[in-house]
Formats: C-alpha cells, structure tokens, sequence
C-alpha cells in the first residue's frame, strides 16, 4: 500500500475538483465556527464500486458534506399583558416623566472637556 493513497486519489477525483471543493469548505467551517464558537464538520464519504469481475475498474464517486454552526440569534424581552398581548414595554412600570432641559449658558460653562485640560 502506497502511504499518500488517500492524498493521491483525493487530489485525482473529478480531475482535481474534489479537492478544490474539500478545500473551500474546509475554509467555511474554519470561518463559521471561529465566529460562532461552535463546532464545525467537514464529511467526505467515498463510495467505491467494482467495475465488473476482475477488471481492475472502479467507480468512486465522492460526497461532500459540512455542518456548519449557526450564529446565535440573540433574544427580545416582552412583557404579557392581562389581556394575553405582548409588549416590550413593563406595563407594571410607570413611564418616567423625562422631558427636554433648554440649553442655559450658566451650566454650559461649567462644562469642560478633557481634551481641553491636556
């Protein structure tokens, strides 16, 4: 037995596509799960089938397959009201009365930036 066997008939299937493609998904599962951090997988199964008796043929045909991880979606927090609707909004928590402060020059110069004091 040759010891690059499986490189050598990977690197010969479909004239080279396979390889071409085992690479590019090998490449998005790297991607998918340095983003996610979450598992990847990358299958390659070969099926190889006896041409005839004792031709020395065989047909192999190859399939790819990843599983690449999904992004968690993130949640929203609802709140349910006693008729059974949802809202984002806490109906048990009264609305805050915040309103607009004009803008007094008084106050302004009593504001610095930091920049300014370097």
């Amino acid at each position: 037995m040759r010891p690059d066997l499986f490189n050598n008939t990977v690197n010969q299937l479909l004239y080279g596509h396979t390889q071409n493609e085992l690479s590019e998904k090998l490449s998005e599962c790297v991607e998918a799960a340095r983003e996610s951090g979450k598992v990847a997988r990358l299958t390659l199964t070969l099926t190889i089938k006896p041409i005839g008796h004792d031709t020395g043929q065989y047909e192999i045909r190859d399939q790819i397959k990843t599983m690449l991880p999904s992004l968690d979606r993130g949640m929203t927090l609802m709140f349910g009201t006693p008729e059974g609707n949802l809202q984002r909004d806490d109906p048990h928590q009264p609305d805050l009365p915040l309103r607009v402060i004009p803008d007094l020059p008084e106050i302004n110069k009593q504001l610095r930036n930091v920049e300014d004091e370097q």
